[in-house]
């Protein structure tokens, strides 16, 4: 069998371009930027695992409350299907329609109904990708803000541009992770501390849970440098 620890295997199968990233944080050292290569998809992966928790508690918390919403404002059916056409849909002219984030519902529909699944509240929901998550509690969405403040309530003030950012943050690592891109560049550390500040406004034992079942922590202290 071929030695799958070379040089020029991961050249010919991850690619020379791509790997030239590692190799310069490496010192041209291939032995370690082998390692460095192999390390970035263990942590991507483990901040895969983590990220897969808070996004489903994120999105249960929301559409929590968005229901509670619902209901408060006497509407029949279920929110998702934007009714009331508050969430971008048909709203204005031109370039406004089908605006974010009714896009994602819209897409996120199409996709069940290609699956052939049944199209209810819960099959929409999760097909809908995080972005929508985080246009909701963006600022282009701050009317929905004092309703969903109610998600987040151990956060220990009512700062949606808090919330907002974190979420960003986490988008943005997320689809690095998504493309398969490197992220050892990235402050993995801050970013840990944005998935589980964020999961603990949400609820303190889900931080715990999450921080618990993580092999985030472990991982960021055995990251391969150069000497």
């Amino acid at each position: 069998m071929a030695n799958l620890q070379t040089w020029s295997f991961h050249e010919l199968h991850f690619g020379t371009a791509r790997l030239r990233h590692y190799l310069d944080e490496c010192g041209e050292n291939q032995d370690l930027a082998m390692q460095l290569y192999e390390w970035n998809t263990e942590i991507s992966a483990a901040f895969w695992e983590s990220f897969t928790h808070l996004e489903v508690a994120l999105r249960n918390a929301i559409d929590r409350q968005m229901t509670v919403r619902h209901i408060t404002k006497g509407r029949a059916g279920h929110w998702i299907f934007d009714d009331a056409r508050e969430l971008g849909r048909d709203r204005g002219r031109g370039s406004r329609r089908h605006a974010y984030p009714y896009a994602d519902i819209d897409t996120a529909i199409g996709r069940v109904r290609k699956n052939g699944m049944p199209l209810d509240s819960g099959q929409i929901i999760s097909e809908i990708s995080f972005g929508f998550w985080h246009q909701m509690v963006s600022k282009s969405q701050m009317f929905l803000w004092p309703d969903l403040v109610g998600a987040f309530p151990h956060m220990k003030s009512r700062n949606q541009a808090l919330v907002s950012a974190k979420v960003e943050s986490l988008r943005s690592l997320r689809n690095r992770i998504g493309h398969h891109h490197r992220i050892w560049a990235a402050d993995l550390p801050a970013r840990f501390s944005d998935l589980h500040t964020l999961s603990g406004y949400i609820d303190p034992d889900l931080e715990t849970w999450i921080e618990e079942n993580s092999r985030v922590p472990t991982l960021l202290t055995s990251r391969p440098r150069a000497t």
